[in-house]
């Protein structure tokens, strides 16, 4: 029940559209049933023309009474046909049941496109929530989350609340309207005949409600198996050169099957228990039609004043048509339990914690004066400490470079003064204060990054260059572009700084990408960096240009610098040897070279991971 609750706060944003919804949907009840009823006169024209007198009820009217009203209206129909004869009759007959099928779907195409609004409308704000909170999670969250299951609550499990929606309303506003409609003008013909048909439906209720309930769980897993598949896929995309480079397609092909055959055998045992529920409330319903024609008939045949013959195959036509609604209000009902079971899974990012945030009393950033400072920083990842007390300063304008081993903790560092994510122990200080004190708007509009990873979105050069901007200045973008050695090769690209770079940068080269990272860098121009250099993997041609870009960008800047170059690192004011999440050696260059210790090993051996 409190899934139907969640869905249907969701649908409350659309108050109009949901109140012309309601309107349209009782207007639609009306009409279907003076369409359903019309067979009572259409019966009486045929087989029992002028066949009535004026009813007692009409000498001492009661105008509560149903019996009163039928009568009044077959008196009123029989004077018609006596006067002007059965085919005219007939032919005005035929013409209304035109014009209320005419009035009914257009009734219910407005009630549809009331719907329309609300369904997509809930799938967009659902939409658009959880994207600002799948962005706005720390990095540390997709660390444990894998990226392919994430996109997956984001489109089929949103999918799934849109169909919800649908039901949701089904329950609320449609079907039930037609049903009670419909019962309380089965209750004006035959109240004995209703009260007998309403015994069979808590019968009914029971044996849907048993398949809905063992649906949502089958439904909440088949959603995480097919998270599962997606991120295979995602996996295999992303790394598609590397499977083709070492054969590995067989092993992937063996992964994606069985993964494939889990969620095959999930979702078959799924919609086995789904498509149960429509025939089951069919059969039952039929069957209590069965019965009614035989208790029904029997008081026709029996010649009691109970139920006229015309009017009980307009009370039986009636009937059949609360089949519909029940059958949709049975569907309703699956519908919203696959959808609740999606809803728990995007919960599941909506409540995320958000680690990484300003505290209440955070304070601007307006300017960087001083410098920055690890005060016996620690930083521990599933329990496990990864970062062991480091302490360093890095002056304004000076440059700090980290070099080590892999796994050491060099990219932790930066990510840690980045503020990607918080330290364990310790604080992180800029020109005094900790870091976390500062706004986080303000921390990183002072900080530029070019990672190893060479990030391009599948956007223009331009866009690439002044992202985060909010008006792009075409000069400033020309000019960062120069200093980042990059004007040469956009300016022989089809449509220069409008030509757009593919999905992850792909239509670029290697170091194409880097040179544009570092535009974007300068064109922020921020007074602290934060460098993970990445020319190891460059050409020689390539290389030259990046440095040339690098140095370019630590002019007059204060640089954190993770090396992989010697030439990049030499000058530097201090180099700290990180190892093992602690600094080894300290000291610049030449200091740490006369040490003859990690430092100059990893010199000597030119290899800075």
């Amino acid at each position: 029940m409190k899934k139907f609750w969640d869905i249907f706060r969701m649908v409350s944003k659309y108050k109009r559209n949901l109140y012309a919804n309601v309107f349209f949907n009782l207007l639609n009840a009306v009409l279907s049933l003076f369409t359903f009823l019309s067979v009572v006169p259409f019966l009486r024209i045929l087989f029992n023309p002028g066949g009535a007198k004026a009813p007692d009820a009409l000498d001492n009217p009661d105008t509560k009474s149903g019996d009163y009203w039928y009568n009044y209206v077959s008196n009123q129909l029989d004077a018609y046909v006596l006067e002007h004869g059965q085919m005219q009759a007939l032919m005005w007959m035929c013409i209304g049941i035109v014009v209320l099928a005419l009035l009914k779907n257009i009734v219910g195409y407005l009630a549809l496109y009331s719907l329309a609004t609300i369904r997509t409308g809930v799938a967009r704000d659902l939409r658009q929530k959880l994207y600002r909170r799948a962005v706005a999670l720390p990095i540390g969250f997709y660390s444990d989350e894998r990226k392919g299951d994430v996109i997956s609550r984001m489109t089929n499990d949103l999918m799934e609340v849109e169909f919800s929606v649908i039901g949701t309303l089904e329950v609320l506003f449609k079907s039930p309207i037609m049903i009670l409609l419909s019962l309380a003008t089965l209750f004006s013909i035959s109240w004995r005949l209703t009260l007998f048909a309403l015994i069979f439906l808590p019968v009914s209720g029971f044996l849907i409600s048993r398949i809905a309930k063992s649906l949502k769980n089958a439904a909440k897993r088949g959603k995480d198996r097919l998270g599962d598949l997606i991120s295979v896929i995602e996996e295999s995309l992303t790394g598609l050169r590397i499977i083709k480079a070492f054969n590995g397609e067989r092993k992937f092909h063996e992964k994606f099957d069985e993964v494939n055959e889990g969620y095959f055998q999930l979702m078959r045992k799924l919609y086995k228990r789904e498509y149960l529920a429509s025939p089951m409330s069919e059969f039952i319903s039929l069957t209590v039609i069965a019965i009614l024609l035989y208790v029904g008939g029997s008081l026709v045949l029996g010649d009691t004043d109970a139920i006229s013959g015309d009017l009980f195959i307009g009370y039986l036509v009636v009937f059949s048509q609360i089949i519909a609604p029940a059958k949709s209000f049975s569907d309703a009902i699956f519908k919203i339990n696959k959808g609740g079971a999606s809803i728990e899974r995007i919960n599941d990012i909506m409540n995320a914690e958000v680690t990484i945030k300003d505290k209440p009393d955070a304070r601007p950033l307006q300017e960087f004066k001083e410098g920055i400072r690890f005060d016996n920083v620690r930083f521990a990842y599933k329990n496990e400490e990864v970062i062991r007390g480091i302490s360093f300063e890095l002056k304004k304008g000076q440059t700090v470079a980290l070099v080590g081993p892999s796994g050491g903790g060099k990219s932790t560092l930066a990510n840690l003064l980045g503020r990607f994510y918080d330290v364990s122990g310790g604080n992180i200080l800029i020109d005094g204060t900790p870091l976390t004190d500062y706004k986080l708007e303000d921390v990183r509009a002072k900080m530029g990054m070019v990672t190893q990873d060479s990030i391009l979105f599948n956007d223009t050069i331009t866009a690439n260059i002044a992202l985060g901007a909010k008006a792009p200045d075409a000069n400033m973008i020309v000019e960062a572009a120069r200093v980042a050695n990059a004007e040469e090769f956009v300016k022989e690209l089809p449509g220069t700084y409008d030509f757009v770079v593919g999905d992850m940068g792909g239509k670029l080269s290697g170091g194409q990408k880097q040179r544009i990272s570092i535009a974007r860098a300068v064109y922020k121009n921020p007074p602290i960096l934060i460098l993970d250099e990445a020319t190891s993997a460059l050409d020689t041609k390539s290389e030259k240009l990046v440095q040339e870009a690098i140095f370019k960008l630590m002019k007059n800047r204060t640089s954190l610098v993770i090396a992989h170059r010697l030439s990049t690192i030499q000058n530097a004011d201090l180099i700290l040897v990180i190892k093992d999440g602690q600094i080894e050696e300290r000291g610049t260059h030449q200091e740490l070279m006369d040490k003859n210790g990690v430092y100059r090993s990893l010199v000597e051996m030119q290899q800075f991971d």
